[in-house]
């Protein structure tokens, strides 16, 4: 256009040419101005697209949380660590909130669950020391928890070692535990035995000092653990008592033993 101008203005091209280009340089112009406003249009809407595209990909994430947690809500986690020992589930079980879906031991200490008769239920406490013997050696426990519900008489209590578990103790195994209710002192003791199904501890059958003839004799008794009666009053150290059942002569004052 700038070089037909001035071939114009120098009359080397007549005006013909000269408008041909100048309505061309204007159309041009006119273009320029119309590419630039559909770019910048179009430059808009690319950014209303990105930001839109990022919001729905926010949103994808946030359902996929949502789905994810869903998922992680089914999976079953044990809240301790320990050795899957036995599951009670089936493929396509329901099981309700809360209930027994099977057993984890710890393997790395044992729990020992005691039944001990209700009579001692207000001397047992957190804490408490017991005694085992296993494989002829004692090992320490001490109470961890106190279940104060009664069945049968008894209430139960966990215990564990105090030091290390015996080597070879396995789940399920039944021990002998002796608690230590209270400090250590001497006591008369009598054996236990089938008489007390009969008598209740309140009296029993006496040997005569020649071991010929038992007599009836009234007793107390107190504590007592798995193997012995605490003998309050009614024996002396020394006397032989017949502790064998006396379902067949309860109404008898005096027997006479032969061997």
């Amino acid at each position: 256009y700038d070089l037909n101008k001035y071939l114009y203005e120098q009359k080397a091209i007549g005006l013909q040419e000269f408008k041909q280009a100048e309505n061309n340089y204007n159309y041009q112009l006119e273009r320029m101005k119309l590419t630039d406003k559909i770019l910048k249009q179009d430059e808009t809407s690319n950014t209303q697209q990105v930001s839109q595209a990022a919001q729905s990909y926010q949103g994808s994430q946030n359902a996929l949380g949502v789905m994810r947690k869903k998922v992680g809500d089914l999976v079953v986690r044990a809240p301790v660590d320990g050795q899957l020992t036995s599951l009670d589930a089936e493929i396509g079980q329901s099981k309700n909130k809360g209930e027994r879906l099977g057993q984890i031991d710890i393997i790395s200490g044992y729990k020992v669950r005691v039944d001990v008769d209700e009579h001692y239920i207000s001397r047992v406490f957190i804490g408490l020391m017991g005694e085992a013997s296993i494989a002829n050696k004692n090992y320490k426990l001490k109470i961890t928890k106190v279940y104060t519900q009664v069945n049968n008489g008894r209430f139960q209590v966990d215990m564990q070692f105090v030091d290390e578990a015996p080597e070879g103790i396995r789940r399920g195994q039944t021990l002998q535990i002796r608690l230590a209710l209270s400090d250590e002192t001497q006591a008369l003791l009598l054996n236990k035995g089938g008489f007390f199904q009969q008598t209740g501890g309140s009296w029993v059958y006496k040997l005569s000092n020649d071991g010929e003839k038992a007599y009836k004799v009234d007793v107390q008794l107190g504590r007592q653990n798995p193997d012995y009666y605490e003998v309050i009053s009614g024996l002396q150290p020394g006397d032989k008592v017949v502790t064998s059942s006396y379902e067949n002569y309860t109404n008898m004052s005096e027997l006479v033993i032969k061997k």
